[in-house]
């Protein structure tokens, strides 16, 4: 039997939901349509987890199948009865590119203190000009980072006063430097960091500055792994099960583990599998995410273990 018991420095293993998107809960993203019905509901994500033998999940607004009180209130319930955390995750989607649900950070955190969640990642979702990489504070950028600092700024007394840590992602819209400067102006405890460990390269920034630069403002990650492929004409960067890519996974847990205020590693992979195929497309997913699992416990030494 898994149990949720954890393991070496306090470190919790977690689930950032949006590795199961091809079963129907991950937050919409860059027009993605699923071919098929969901697959899994809130409660039976659960039953997984525990199966899966993970500490708690970063939830992707897309796992919500409503935003009423009483459900909200029971997926909390869920979750504390089988000793899962929970994280929120959320996006302003400043761009509107039709990313996600839309909260505003108010609401956002209302929705995560219903679900008994002490941390409401947020993404910023920035139309960039171009070229992109050399598009470090340009002025058009400039007033959506404002506009993310005074919203933070406003948010921060309540979150505090949920006890919810506020964390901004370096989405695959922001240089860490700009994500840095955002908390700078905000300048409150409860306003910090997500690191994700991939993203870095959306920007032409080096993953492993980005990471550094972020550890010691995070409250939480995505720990994800890519691959780079050199083909004649370029190259393809393709998901692969954490361990399996070209990040060095072991230098980010070691940055995360000692430089970070937070205590959880969150698994997230998206792989790029034929969708002709609906049983084989998720039997794989979740084969993904075991393997993921198996190399965070017993390469890394994080998170539950089997008894």
């Amino acid at each position: 039997m898994p149990t949720n018991q954890t393991t070496n420095d306090q470190m919790k293993l977690g689930l950032h939901t949006y590795s199961l998107y091809l079963h129907g809960i991950g937050q919409a993203w860059a027009g993605f349509k699923l071919p098929w019905e969901r697959q899994l509901s809130t409660f039976e994500l659960f039953e997984l987890g525990i199966e899966l033998g993970l500490d708690g999940f970063h939830l992707d607004d897309g796992v919500l199948e409503t935003l009423d009180p009483d459900y909200l209130s029971k997926v909390g319930a869920a979750a504390k009865e089988k000793n899962l955390y929970i994280e929120y995750n959320m996006t302003l989607d400043l761009g509107k590119f039709g990313i996600g649900i839309q909260h505003d950070i108010g609401e956002g955190l209302q929705t995560a203190h219903a679900l008994g969640a002490d941390v409401v990642k947020i993404s910023m979702e920035i139309p960039r000009p171009r070229p992109r990489a050399g598009s470090r504070f340009h002025p058009k950028v400039m007033p959506y980072l404002e506009e993310t600092a005074a919203r933070l700024k406003q948010a921060a007394p309540l979150a505090e006063s949920l006890n919810i840590r506020l964390a901004l992602e370096n989405h695959c819209d922001s240089f860490s430097e700009e994500i840095l400067w955002v908390l700078e102006q905000v300048g409150h405890p409860f306003a910090g960091a997500c690191i994700d460990t991939v993203n870095a390269w959306h920007m032409a920034e080096d993953p492993m500055a980005a990471i550094e630069n972020l550890a010691p403002f995070a409250f939480t990650n995505h720990f994800r792994d890519d691959r780079i492929d050199f083909c004649r004409d370029g190259f393809k960067v393709s998901g692969t099960a954490v361990g399996d890519g070209d990040i060095d996974m072991k230098k980010a847990y070691e940055i995360i583990r000692d430089h970070s205020p937070g205590k959880r590693i969150n698994i997230e992979t998206e792989m790029g599998f034929s969708l002709d195929d609906k049983e084989t497309a998720l039997n794989l997913e979740i084969e993904t995410i075991k393997k993921s699992i198996d190399y965070c416990r017993n390469i890394l030494g994080i998170g539950a273990k089997f008894l």
